[in-house]
């Protein structure tokens, strides 16, 4: 379902506020007490959208709601890395501080950032002199 700017701010705060009010945004079914928290952060009022609450297709039992855009915008504001370049990635982010060149005569060395400089140099050097060949 496409989501109204308004609706969506809703969800980005429910996103924002949720780990300070203890709310989970891995699920996808909210309590009114919960939603209430959120809606107190955001508005300093109590009243849950009328989009939520009215919408007989969100009603999950008494008080309880679907909202599964709030776990698709949690994922995805989650997963998006902050910091892309080399040595500011956090572990296991799949972003590689390290290249590899073919350098066949070095049995393919990879320099990263652990390799000191001077070994790099002398590899880069060795592959780039006209004399070595």
């Amino acid at each position: 379902m496409e989501l109204s700017n308004q609706q969506q701010k809703y969800v980005n705060a429910v996103v924002e506020h949720a780990p300070d009010l203890g709310i989970d945004t891995t699920k996808t079914n909210y309590s009114r007490a919960e939603l209430r928290q959120v809606s107190m952060r955001m508005k300093g009022k109590v009243w849950i959208p009328n989009w939520i609450t009215h919408d007989q297709s969100r009603r999950v039992s008494r008080g309880v709601f679907s909202i599964p855009e709030i776990t698709e915008h949690a994922t995805v504001t989650t997963n998006v890395p902050e910091n892309v370049a080399p040595g500011h990635g956090q572990e296991g982010d799949n972003l590689s501080d390290a290249v590899q060149d073919d350098l066949s005569e070095f049995g393919n060395v990879v320099v990263g950032d652990d390799v000191p400089l001077e070994v790099s140099e002398v590899a880069h050097d060795a592959l780039h002199t006209t004399d070595a060949f």
